[in-house]
């Protein structure tokens, strides 16, 4: 009879310990009543293997053409896209009235508006949202001693506003061309949001090049005025159009940053600010050997953008691996020049603008009671991913940050991280 009783009192107290525990759990619990469920943690979005590039929403002018590109990347261990051929992809554009898009994926502003391109290849697809505003248009002008030469105009909507307004010079690499660099720079975009016409130069020659003194091409060897030119289409662009004279600046790529570098040597007067792109000052190559003397009448702002893996123009001089066999200048040797002439100290600034990339800005004067202007020098230097078959970086190297490749096959890919339109229409607007 004890022993009984005593598994049932053992009963009873495992009976009351279990449902003091339910009790407790019940009390952790929530309930309808106890406010809202945490929302569950966010997903990564799934793996985009297939895109278009320009990959952002692009602006192009009513008569300009851009070559759009779809890059293939099946699996995200891959360390890198590959491009496909145009003619592998079904392209087509939603409103054809708006912009046209051809079998070659060549884009074509036709009136202004928005349309969807879609590119679809073997069950994959995507869509860039492409806005058509402005007119783009080719100019011919007369230059004296060298007869007519040719240069391209985007001119954006300036919604009703007669001006004056500001004007940025854009100069193309060598063996490139004025169209080429406005898709491959995407800088009417920038023109349209900030209201400032774009006059896109064009050099001379088989292959088209601008004689920035040590370089580049047909343009250099046979010593053509292209300071004359530029003069020339200042002229032009300055009798025709509203153009804020105080506001007119030079931007360009390789031989075409170069070429800057020698407008703000001998055009100082006109042009108040540069913003060159891989390619150094062509006052010097790197053996010494001088081409042309850099007095500029006033201190000119300059910003220098390069990148730490470019090898068509490298970061520390020298012969690059693209077709020129220029001893090219250093870079850190050019904007060592611009800040003596600018009168600032080496003093600089650093800010990480970006993942890949830190810009110093050198704005201290070194005689307060002179003129001075600002040097800037934003160095990228990203992961070197390289492929040596195809001789191509996938990431900076020799490209426009924030572009898109150009058609060359061994055009290396731009970095996405860092703006350059951004960032250079700041600089040369905002001192």
């Amino acid at each position: 009879m004890k022993r009984r009783k005593l598994y049932k009192i053992k009963l009873a107290s495992l009976i009351l310990t279990l449902g003091s525990l339910v009790s407790i759990f019940n009390s952790c619990t929530p309930s309808a009543n106890d406010g809202p469920t945490p929302p569950p943690q966010d997903t990564p979005p799934p793996y985009k293997a297939f895109w278009v590039e320009p990959s952002n929403n692009t602006l192009i002018g009513i008569g300009q053409s851009i070559n759009l590109f779809a890059a293939f990347k099946p699996y995200e261990s891959d360390l890198h896209q590959s491009y496909l051929s145009a003619t592998e992809v079904s392209w087509t554009s939603a409103n054809p009235g708006v912009a046209s898009i051809d079998s070659n994926g060549v884009a074509t502003g036709l009136a202004e508006g928005v349309t969807n391109i879609t590119a679809t290849y073997s069950g994959y697809s995507d869509v860039l949202v492409l806005q058509v505003s402005g007119q783009f248009t080719k100019r011919t002008i007369s230059v004296l001693g060298q007869g007519n030469r040719i240069f391209w105009l985007y001119q954006p909507m300036f919604g009703g506003d007669p001006g004056p307004h500001p004007l940025l010079l854009s100069l193309h690499g060598g063996g490139g061309a004025a169209t080429l660099q406005a898709g491959m720079t995407l800088l009417n975009q920038t023109a349209a949001q900030n209201k400032f016409y774009v006059a896109y130069l064009e050099g001379t020659g088989l292959l088209k090049t601008f004689n920035g003194g040590a370089c580049c091409g047909s343009a250099q060897t046979n010593n053509i005025d292209d300071v004359q030119y530029v003069r020339a289409v200042l002229d032009y662009l300055e009798a025709n159009y509203s153009i804020e004279t105080s506001k007119v600046f030079s931007t360009g790529f390789s031989n075409g940053a170069i070429m800057s570098h020698r407008l703000a040597c001998d055009l100082s007067d006109r042009v108040f600010g540069i913003a060159a792109v891989g390619g150094g000052s062509g006052e010097f190559d790197k053996s010494g050997n001088q081409y042309f003397s850099c007095n500029p009448s006033k201190p000119v702002p300059v910003l220098h953008i390069h990148a730490k893996n470019d090898r068509n123009y490298p970061f520390d001089g020298g012969p690059g691996n693209g077709l020129s066999s220029t001893d090219f200048y250093p870079v850190l040797s050019s904007t060592a020049d611009w800040r003596i002439r600018n009168n600032v100290s080496d003093q600089g600034v650093s800010t990480k603008v970006s993942a890949s990339t830190t810009c110093t800005k050198y704005s201290t004067p070194l005689n307060p009671s002179k003129a001075s202007a600002p040097v800037t020098l934003c160095v990228s230097d990203p992961q070197d991913v390289y492929d040596a078959d195809q001789e191509v970086v996938y990431g900076g190297g020799h490209s426009w940050p924030g572009g898109v490749r150009s058609q060359s096959a061994k055009s290396d890919i731009p970095l996405q991280d860092f703006k350059a339109n951004t960032y250079l229409w700041d600089f040369l607007t905002k001192p």
